[in-house]
């Protein structure tokens, strides 16, 4: 299980991320949210993130981020899979993790184990 990134997988995850910090809050960025989620899944599946099940659950969104800051590959690899399940359930609650920057998080964090990005000091 390979943690580093080719430049290009890199900068498909900057591309992406920085697409997804300029999604307005809101109504206004409801058009946006479809086609970039589906575009956050196939960058994970680019970046070796494809979707995998088990692990814990999550009570709260802060305790959903400190999982993601806190992971390895595969762990982050289960978080993606529990967001994909979360994705399908209910437009409300993930676009409540989207709006919390939860997908930028899981972004960075693979950016992290790729040894493209310094560690996020706590």
């Amino acid at each position: 299980m390979a943690l580093a990134l080719s430049p290009i997988e890199a900068e498909q995850i900057r591309d992406l991320r920085a697409r997804l910090n300029r999604v307005p809050a809101g109504s206004l960025g409801d058009k946006s949210v479809g086609p970039l989620s589906k575009g956050f899944f196939v960058v994970c599946g680019r970046v070796g993130l494809a979707p995998q099940t088990g692990g814990e659950g999550f009570a709260s969104v802060a305790e959903l981020k400190t999982a993601i800051a806190e992971a390895d590959l595969i762990r982050l690899k289960q978080i993606v899979g529990r967001l994909q399940g979360l994705q399908a359930q209910d437009f409300k609650i993930w676009r409540s993790l989207f709006n919390h920057r939860v997908l930028q998080a899981v972004l960075t964090r693979r950016m992290i184990l790729g040894g493209r990005e310094p560690p996020v000091e706590a």
